[in-house]
């Protein structure tokens, strides 16, 4: 189990170090970077755009009214402080949403050379590279059905996030809860997501994935955790969508060696 989390979380590492030793990636990898920096430029924009709104809606209406005699402050000031403490977790989600969501927006315009650049991994590490695996025609010949796909996952990533949100929102005592689950979801769905390329190939089904997942879950949480570090350090989030893809694909091939090898 441990060496299992650990080792899941070195993945994603070593996709960012795998695609920096092979400039011959960098092609598949620019464009994805360049969708990266202007998602991430959006989200924050967006947020500190509707952060005063967000706030008054996650706070606001959660205070309770100044009391008429100062006796009342000793119950009053409690729950104030709760009520603050609620808005401000659900505040943080609410930016942790609207980061995924753009993320994953990041990744449905990027998807079909992300899905060459996992190609091309492959072809380094086993040798054996298919047929126009890297050339311009491929990866427009892949869009229609990269988006597809990506929008499917979007939607489910953004519709579980949501539906936590609105329950936080309206039972707040519950709002640590969802919370907490909205942050181990995304663990699970970020190896999912930067593995599904390497998945895509192997033309596996969602339900195939998800038992694949859970058969390795130690593996696939410890890459989640690293992959969310990485796309909160800055500078380093720029650029760790093509290398995350690269570090699930490495994961990926990692778990298919006992097979191969037997």
């Amino acid at each position: 189990m441990l060496a299992d989390l650990l080792r899941g979380c070195r993945f994603p590492f070593q996709g960012i170090a795998f695609l920096a030793r092979h400039r011959s990636l960098w092609t598949w990898a620019v464009l994805p970077a360049v969708v990266n920096v202007g998602v991430f430029a959006a989200a924050l924009a967006v947020f500190l755009y509707f952060f005063g709104t967000l706030y008054s809606l996650t706070t606001g209406w959660m205070y309770p009214a100044a009391p008429d005699f100062w006796l009342a402050w000793a119950w009053v000031v409690p729950l104030r402080v709760f009520a603050w403490s609620i808005g401000i977790v659900l505040l943080l989600a609410a930016l942790l949403i609207l980061y995924g969501a753009f993320l994953a927006l990041g990744l449905v315009i990027a998807a079909p050379f992300l899905a060459l650049l996992s190609q091309r991994v492959e072809g380094l590490v086993t040798g054996k590279q298919g047929p126009d695996a890297t050339s311009w025609k491929a990866a427009l010949a892949t869009v229609f059905e990269s988006v597809v796909d990506e929008f499917r996952k979007v939607a489910f990533f953004a519709g579980v996030q949501l539906l936590l949100w609105v329950l936080g929102l309206l039972l707040p005592f519950l709002a640590p809860i969802t919370v907490t689950v909205a942050m181990l979801f995304t663990l699970v769905f970020l190896p999912l997501e930067y593995a599904s390329f390497a998945m895509d190939s192997r033309h596996l089904r969602f339900a195939q994935r998800r038992v694949l997942v859970w058969r390795h879950r130690w593996l696939m949480l410890g890459f989640g955790a690293s992959a969310s570090l990485s796309l909160l350090l800055p500078l380093l989030n720029f650029v760790c969508m093509p290398g995350l893809v690269v570090g699930g694909t490495l994961m990926l091939l990692h778990i298919e060696a006992p097979a191969d090898a037997t």
